[in-house]
């Protein structure tokens, strides 16, 4: 099956074909990742939230041992039906467990894996896109007109008017993360329970949050290479009600718009991620210190950490603390130049 372009995604997404049973859904947008997995989840069983018809394994599992993804696509469901397993992948390779499924198909089981960005060369990408039951979805970053369209629709469906302002400032924060923009706008919404238009002053009180990233003590001290502020900043933010895993997913965000701004633009495509009220001079220094290279690096290291810190709740303090001390001391050794 051919790779499926991200203008192609949504008719694709909305009847994904019958003789497909292996997907691959890719890109750096981890939010729209995981929306565009469960959405063909749901194409696929009648019911996710049951056992038998869905379970999710870890790539590490599955790179250990390829065999337990063969055996669990191969389980016949104890009630009968379909079933779909969603693997979400990390730095370890599965390609040995996805070559053994192409060859032999198991029967009424969707696989759905979940990747981060890869190259046209990346062996799984390459093992997906060449066979006829699979196919590889691009989840590229919203565009600024994916933006608009989400705020549009979101707005129209809780019956919201908005001032031009608003709209400007909320177009800013949003885009880094399909997940996270779906989840304010739906705050927004909640906060503005009996008024119809949204002004600035809303935007700025309840999304303007999104970006805190942006001007978390904590995160930018990490990015900085100041280990020792970074940790009592951290520290604090727990005693202050911080959600950890919350911490890792900005940590994500702001390593992937700075690694677009690298690409791309600079402080202002940084800015664009959601940060705008980052100031200039830490984000242009952060551009200088961090490679594009040592940034997906860290990118793939905090996937990692949040897909830990989402299966362990207990050890989500541990693994925010550990992932944050790891960027910190990346860039204090100079590392990310």
């Amino acid at each position: 099956m051919v790779a499926i372009k991200k203008s192609d995604a949504e008719k694709f997404l909305a009847a994904p074909p019958a003789a497909v049973f292996l997907f691959l859904l890719h890109g750096a947008d981890a939010g729209l990742v995981r929306e565009s997995a469960l959405r063909i989840v749901a194409r696929r069983v009648d019911d996710r939230h049951d056992p038998f018809q869905y379970i999710e394994l870890s790539g590490d599992t599955i790179a250990g041992d390829p065999l337990t993804l063969v055996d669990e696509a191969n389980t016949i469901p104890m009630f009968g039906g379909r079933r779909a397993i969603l693997v979400d992948t990390t730095a370890k390779s599965i390609a040995p467990a996805i070559e053994m499924l192409l060859a032999a198909p198991p029967q009424d089981c969707a696989i759905i894996v979940t990747a981060g960005a890869l190259r046209k060369d990346a062996p799984l990408r390459k093992l997906c896109e060449g066979a006829k039951s699979a196919a590889a979805i691009d989840c590229a970053p919203d565009s600024e007109a994916d933006v608009r369209a989400l705020i549009d629709k979101s707005l129209a469906e809780a019956g919201l008017a908005i001032a031009p302002e608003a709209r400007a400032l909320l177009q800013e924060a949003l885009g880094e993360d399909r997940m996270m923009s779906r989840a304010e706008l739906q705050k927004l919404a909640l906060y503005m329970h009996g008024r119809d238009e949204i002004e600035a002053a809303d935007v700025a009180t309840i999304v303007a949050h999104a970006s805190t990233l942006a001007t978390d003590a904590a995160t930018l001290d990490a990015f900085s290479g100041e280990m020792r502020a970074a940790g009592a900043d951290f520290d604090d933010a727990l005693a202050k009600g911080a959600d950890p895993t919350q911490m890792i997913a900005n940590a994500l965000r702001y390593a992937l718009s700075l690694h677009r701004g690298r690409i791309a633009g600079g402080a202002m495509t940084v800015k664009r991620g959601g940060f705008f009220s980052a100031p200039d001079r830490i984000i242009e220094t952060h551009l200088k210190l961090w490679s594009a290279q040592r940034l997906l690096a860290i990118v793939e290291t905090l996937r990692a950490a949040q897909t830990r810190a989402r299966a362990h709740a207990d050890m989500a303090p541990v693994e925010a603390a550990r992932a944050l001390m790891n960027i910190a001391r990346t860039a204090g050794r100079g590392q990310g130049r």
